[in-house]
């Protein structure tokens, strides 16, 4: 259909080019830069920003580059009512340890000595990923010392990073977390995409697709910027239904009138 009509080679604007080829914004180059200094210092980090900025994008781009032989990817996506043992089991279950016939207590002593085993004997290093961590109950939050208390405190065997919305912040900054915000060695908050990179990934993406004429108008692009309020997956929603829609009026340019249509019909308010 569009891809056609605008001489398209693929669809510009599908997770599948992301993935192989992701565009840099700034705060993805910032994410990178952050996961990797934790993960060379065994830190924890705490990533937060609205639905949509690219926190899980960044992770996946970051951890499918990491040597396999030298670090162990755990990744966990917290959901609500998660309780503190559904939590530790699947930390359990990435070591392959018998969850169903542990006590709790059982449990936590055992992740503890399988940490410590991966990274004296084997030689790597574990990097547990929360990802949706607002989710995370109190007593989740409370019991994470588990994973980080080895030897009367004086070794670090784990990177870990907390991500999550804007929640997962106001929480953490309760005074009950004290003890865990001192560990806490990176904070970084994602702003979304600007309007000038809102115009450099369409640019980039239509170049992937060997589309090469400027099919977006600059009042396009200034409407796309402010209806998609810096998210990336609103844009790439957005940008989709707009070359429908272009395609549907036969517009060889797509202007604000056909973004502002496309933003109705999705009623993102």
């Amino acid at each position: 259909m569009y891809q056609t009509y605008y001489a398209m080679s693929c669809n510009p604007f599908s997770k599948e080019m992301d993935t192989h080829h992701p565009y840099e914004s700034r705060d993805f180059k910032e994410l990178i830069y952050r996961f990797t200094y934790l993960t060379e210092i065994k830190g924890i980090g705490v990533f937060t920003g609205s639905p949509g900025l690219g926190k899980t994008f960044a992770l996946r781009s970051f951890s499918e580059k990491l040597n396999p032989d030298l670090y162990k990817i755990i990744y966990i996506s917290a959901v609500k009512n998660m309780t503190s043992f559904d939590f530790f089991k699947e930390i359990g279950d990435a070591f392959r340890i018998d969850t169903g016939s542990c006590y709790k207590t059982d449990l936590y002593h055992t992740i503890q000595k399988e940490i410590r085993l991966l990274v004296e004997q084997e030689k790597r290093m574990p990097i547990l990923i929360i990802d949706d961590a607002h989710n995370l109950s109190r007593e989740i939050f409370l019991n994470l010392k588990v994973l980080y208390e080895f030897d009367m405190d004086s070794k670090d065997y784990i990177t870990l990073f907390l991500v999550g919305k804007p929640e997962l912040k106001t929480e953490l900054s309760k005074n009950v977390y004290d003890y865990l915000k001192q560990r806490v060695l990176v904070n970084y908050t994602l702003e979304g995409l600007t309007r000038e990179e809102v115009k450099e990934y369409i640019e980039t993406r239509l170049q992937l697709a060997n589309a090469h004429h400027e099919l977006f108008s600059e009042d396009a692009l200034n409407a796309l910027y402010s209806c998609s309020k810096s998210s990336l997956r609103k844009l790439n929603t957005l940008l989709v239904n707009c070359l429908l829609l272009g395609y549907q009026n036969q517009k060889q340019r797509i202007d604000s009138e056909i973004v502002m249509i496309a933003k109705g019909e999705m009623d993102f308010e």
